[in-house]
């Protein structure tokens, strides 16, 4: 599943060096009816936050907002606002004042350079969201149609995937554009409240991560380790996936904890077959503990139905009755290990996640894990570690942070 389409050919006809605006479609955020409102302030907040290095500045022109760039920047903006979640697709356009003389010579430079770059049809396509505009849309894309024609090297005119196609949106200025980059889509970053991930060094976890701020989610994250058994290399290659995951995130903070005690008694006192169970409920239980103390509303894991023993049917209601209060989200329930990874080449994070890592899931694994584990027969197990509670405690205090981004 990959989020971001190719460019279109067509970029390459409206000179780089030209544009000086940035359209935005919003996708679903149009859909918010009342509550519209405060979703585009939300992404207002999180574009102005990204661009401000770039001195670009917002215009609204008839209840569409653009961002008006300094040209010899626009490449960066739209590559940083491509990663903005709440946008559905970007125009990158030549904004003019909404004049027929203005349209028609700005037009007409753009054919001549698709024409100098290899096109031999064109199609033109005129929205008038302007009614002071003297002209109708249609009655206009043909004039325009004409005077290229007339004034140009171009013979053809293709109404079915033309060479370029050249769009003329007119308001109160005119933007002119002959590409739609289509973008992530998704809720702007924040606007669904915070949730605390559950991350490891792996392919699942960032894009799980990555899946719920694309829905509006603000996102901290804890990992664990199980050190000395597990390196400090290891815990380094994390931040490194939390770093990556900030283009998206934004800055955020990553707890780690410990929990090497409490695997240790595990081997020691339970069925060893339950070892891995038993693990990702403690590892649930302090998240659980960690998202409350910061007001998180969510956890959230990269568990996948099937793709390990500990994430059967059986496996996940045994990890899921380990948490008390809060719900649990995994956005990545339904998909496989192929469409898994293709989202983490897509966001970046796919070659650090396959550099190699000593996973504290591992650490103490059983050689023949129970694949459909009882709830009944895993309390019982757990009941055998006779300071339980008195471990986790000892365990949650003594985790440490790290500010990322």
């Amino acid at each position: 599943i990959l989020y971001i389409m190719e460019e279109n050919k067509m970029a390459k006809y409206l000179k780089q060096e030209l544009i000086n605006a940035v359209g935005m479609g919003y996708g679903e955020l149009s859909l918010k009816g009342k509550n519209r409102g405060k979703f585009e302030q939300a992404l207002k907040s999180r574009i102005g936050k990204i661009l401000k290095k770039y001195d670009a500045k917002f215009y609204m022109d008839m209840s569409k907002l653009y961002v008006l760039v300094n040209k010899e920047n626009n490449t960066d903006v739209i590559e940083s606002m491509r990663k903005i979640f709440g946008i559905n697709s970007l125009t990158p356009s030549i904004m003019i004042e909404s004049t027929v003389e203005d349209i028609k010579r700005e037009v007409l430079d753009i054919a001549i350079n698709a024409y100098e770059e290899g096109a031999r049809n064109f199609k033109v396509e005129v929205s008038r969201r302007n009614k002071k505009f003297e002209i109708g849309s249609m009655d206009f894309a043909r004039e325009l149609g004409g005077h290229i024609l007339v004034n140009s090297s171009f013979e053809n005119v293709k109404m079915k995937n033309p060479d370029i196609l050249i769009n003329i949106d007119i308001r109160e200025k005119t933007y002119i554009f002959a590409e739609k980059i289509r973008t992530y889509g998704g809720l702007p970053l924040g606007s669904a409240g915070k949730g605390m991930s559950l991350i490891s060094g792996g392919i699942d976890s960032p894009v799980a991560s990555f899946m719920m701020a694309k829905r509006g989610m603000k996102v901290k994250y804890v990992t664990f380790h199980s050190f000395p058994f597990t390196s400090k290399q290891a815990l380094e290659k994390i931040k490194e996936l939390v770093e990556i995951l900030s283009v998206y995130n934004d800055k955020s903070r990553l707890y780690s904890i410990n929990i090497l005690k409490i695997q240790q008694v595990i081997n020691e006192k339970t069925n060893k077959e339950l070892a891995t169970i038993l693990t990702r409920r403690v590892m649930m239980r302090l998240a659980e503990r960690l998202a409350i103390e910061n007001d998180h509303m969510a956890l959230v894991t990269g568990e996948s139905l099937g793709q390990v023993a500990s994430q059967t049917l059986g496996g996940l209601t045994c990890t899921n009755a380990s948490v008390e209060t809060l719900p649990v989200f995994r956005p990545l329930i339904g998909m496989d290990k192929l469409e898994i990874m293709d989202i983490a080449r897509e966001i970046g994070t796919y070659e650090k996640s396959i550099e190699p890592h000593e996973d504290t899931c591992v650490i103490f694994a059983p050689k023949n894990p129970v694949t459909n584990p009882k709830i009944e027969y895993v309390l019982r197990e757990e009941s055998k570690i006779e300071n339980y509670d008195e471990l986790l405690e000892e365990i949650y205090n003594d985790k440490e942070y790290f500010n990322i981004g």
